[in-house]
């Protein structure tokens, strides 16, 4: 019974200490280039990210279209979130950067 204990323990420990998941798309700048930040955008997505409520574009957030980042990031309380409601509503957060001046 113990070892049960123990190998649940250890797994759920495993399981919560796993990274977040990131994706990051350069448009036009170096990977090495220094950034600001100008938009923060929530996604509300269903579905293990299958459907999404709104098809959003960077050039809404952006000022030029030619030379921006785009970080899409899941953090913990995101991920929590989606096994809470057993990957019905999987939410996100997408960063946009521009190159500083």
């Amino acid at each position: 019974m113990k070892k049960t204990v123990l190998c649940a323990l250890c797994i759920s420990a495993s399981l919560m200490l796993t990274s977040c998941y990131v994706q990051e798309v350069n448009v036009g700048m170096a990977l090495d280039a220094e950034a600001v930040r100008v938009a923060k955008v929530k996604n509300h997505q269903f579905l293990y990210g299958l459907a999404e409520m709104t098809q959003d574009k960077a050039e809404n957030h952006v000022r030029d279209t030619q030379h921006f980042r785009m970080r899409t990031q899941q953090t913990f309380w995101d991920g929590f979130l989606a096994g809470i409601t057993a990957g019905i509503y999987t939410p996100s957060t997408t960063y946009y950067y521009e190159p500083a001046k």
